[in-house]
């Protein structure tokens, strides 16, 4: 059984020790909570009923919710549901972090969190006690004016409704709140613009990273990691139709097939005697046949070069039968897997066409790792331009931009019906992470006690909570289901099979026709050449008799006719020719 003691959870937080209270109704003071880091709440036995009089009797009567940092030790057979329902009543109190933590079935260590356990936070600036994460109450801007410029070129900070909520303007607006300031935006659409305001240092602060006016100016520390996303071309889409008709072989097993019938039919052509039965289209079409499961008679094809020449048809197309049947059979239980990059890897193994800023151009020299993708990349500018738009438009381009642009413009429409999420995706990795900063002004004379603050603010997580409240907060949570997606088989496609088996059912009937009328072809074209091979035996038969009539030798008499018949058909075997003689019985005088 786990029973960790209240020291050993403070060293897993990197506290060396701890003050123990064990009795439930003993006094703690004040100064004792400000002094601690965190709260620790263990128990022998849980119970909902206990637990419900701790937070709504004792906390409550005390400076206790008014701590940042509170751990649960939850015992084992605390179910999920109840980890949520208590962190819940921690977060509509006005507690700030409260992490349960237990142990699994695997006797692993788990925090939980309200985030973690799927809830939604809403922790407005109303909702805690800022004087517990901020305790130098007598520090007092005196109503300093604070001008933060925005760049709108990089929407890190974007108004909707007349109120901007993202976690810096937050954080300003809490700084505003307790710190007695007078702060206002002003925002520009070009960067010049910005270099301008710090040159004539009408500027304190500017929201938007990735802008480096001078190298040696104060930086801001926010402590939120970013860098650069790729928007990638959706692959055009397969129906499953096409898939089964032409995915399961290649361009080229296609090209061969073709090549050999080609080449079969050739063949054909020329060691077999062209007459009107046998015609080299009718092997064309016997091979089509028997490429998709119906039969024709060869048995015509006595010659053995041609017999060999069909056995090899025959197995060829047995083969690729078996094999496409296969596949098609594959396609039938798998899901349809739609090929999409992974990793930044993948992203350089590849041969996509890359536009991307000046700024990512220089990191990628500077890496000395992915000089291979150099030729392949286009800089447009050191940020979103309009030839971005355009270039998005003409889906050719594979973009990587900052992760903030990327953020807002996988949701944003190139047309009234052209949106760019239908036809890009986004990478799922973070491509050169780094933690931001915020360019300031050298004269400004709150920047340390405002790095502070952002350290505060950090520790006791509001940057976080205030980060997932945001929403412009899509940081690739849809577009990581894209690269797993799949198409498995709906209804849809089930009615598709059928209206293939339909068109199969259709293409067999019209074969069988087909098969019908050429053997009804092959008869009567049979018919008529043995009826003009008649008609010419007939008229040549004719011809001899006549002819035969007339000659003198049969007005000689029988015997002469004999003998000269004789001697005629020695003369024929003797070359072993095999030759059809016309007997014609001569008409002798009656005297």
């Amino acid at each position: 059984m786990w029973s960790p003691t209240v020291n050993d959870i403070a060293g897993c937080f990197g506290q060396d020790t701890a003050i123990v209270v064990s009795d439930f109704n003993s006094i703690v003071t004040e100064k004792t909570l400000r002094k601690a880091t965190m709260v620790i709440l263990t128990f022998d036995k849980f119970e909902k009923k206990f637990f419900d009089k701790l937070v709504q009797q004792h906390y409550l009567s005390t400076v206790w919710h008014h701590m940042a940092n509170i751990i649960i030790v939850m015992p084992n057979d605390i179910t999920v549901v109840n980890r949520f329902q208590y962190l819940e009543r921690f977060i509509k109190l006005g507690f700030i972090n409260v992490v349960t933590v237990h142990e699994t079935a695997a006797h692993d260590i788990r925090f939980e969190t309200y985030l973690n356990l799927g809830g939604e936070p809403s922790m407005e600036l109303n909702d805690f006690d800022s004087s517990l994460i901020f305790p130098d109450k007598l520090r007092d801007m005196a109503g300093y004016g604070y001008k933060i410029v925005v760049f709108s070129q990089i929407p890190k900070v974007i108004i909707r409704g007349g109120y901007p909520k993202t976690p810096l303007v937050y954080f300003m607006t809490m700084i505003q709140k307790i710190q007695n300031a007078t702060i206002w935006y002003e925002a520009i659409r070009d960067e010049r613009e910005l270099s301008n305001y710090w040159a004539a240092r009408e500027m304190d602060l500017t929201l938007n990273t990735g802008i480096q006016i001078n190298s040696n100016e104060p930086k801001l520390m926010i402590y939120e990691e970013s860098g650069y996303c790729a928007l990638i071309p959706k692959p055009t889409e397969i129906s499953l139709g096409q898939v089964i008709f032409v995915k399961p072989f290649d361009g080229l097993t296609w090209l061969f097939l073709f090549l050999t019938m080609a080449c079969s039919v050739t063949v054909w052509w020329m060691f077999y005697d062209r007459g009107a039965v046998d015609s080299p289209w009718l092997l064309a079409y016997g091979m089509f046949v028997m490429f998709i499961g119906q039969g024709v008679d060869f048995s015509r094809n006595n010659r053995l070069v041609l017999t060999i020449l069909l056995e090899l048809i025959i197995v060829m197309v047995w083969i690729l039968c078996n094999a496409y049947e296969g596949v098609i059979t594959s396609f039938m239980i798998e899901p349809i897997r739609v090929h999409r990059l992974e990793t930044f890897d993948d992203l350089v193994a590849s041969n996509h066409a890359i536009i991307t800023d000046e700024v990512f151009a220089k990191a990628v020299k500077d890496s000395g790792i992915y000089m291979s993708m150099m030729p392949r990349l286009n800089s447009s500018g050191s940020h979103l331009k309009h030839e971005l738009a355009i270039e998005l438009e003409r889906q050719h381009y594979t973009v990587i931009i900052s992760c903030e642009i990327a953020e807002v413009l996988i949701d944003a429409y190139l047309s009234k019906s052209k949106r760019v999420s239908n036809f890009y995706y986004m990478l799922p990795q973070m491509i050169f992470p780094h933690l931001e900063e915020l360019e300031a002004s050298y004269l400004n004379p709150f920047i340390e006690r405002f790095q502070y603050y952002m350290d505060l603010s950090f520790q006791a997580g509001l940057m976080h909570i205030w980060k997932v409240m945001s929403p412009e907060n899509r940081f690739l949570k849809s577009n990581l289901e894209l690269v797993e997606e799949t198409s498995y088989l709906e209804i849809k496609d089930l009615a598709l099979v059928f209206r293939i088996l339909i068109v199969g059912y259709v293409v067999s009937t019209v074969l069988f026709l087909l098969e019908i009328f050429f053997h009804d072809l092959l008869v009567r074209l049979t018919l008529s050449f043995v009826a003009k091979q008649f008609k010419n035996r007939v008229h040549q038969i004719s011809y001899a008799k006549r002819k035969q009539q007339k000659h003198p030798k049969y007005q000689k008499g029988a015997l002469y006719y004999i003998i000269h018949r004789h001697k005629r058909v020695k003369r024929l075997r003797a070359r072993k020719l095999k030759v059809r003689r016309i007997y014609v019985q001569p008409k002798f005088p009656m005297d």
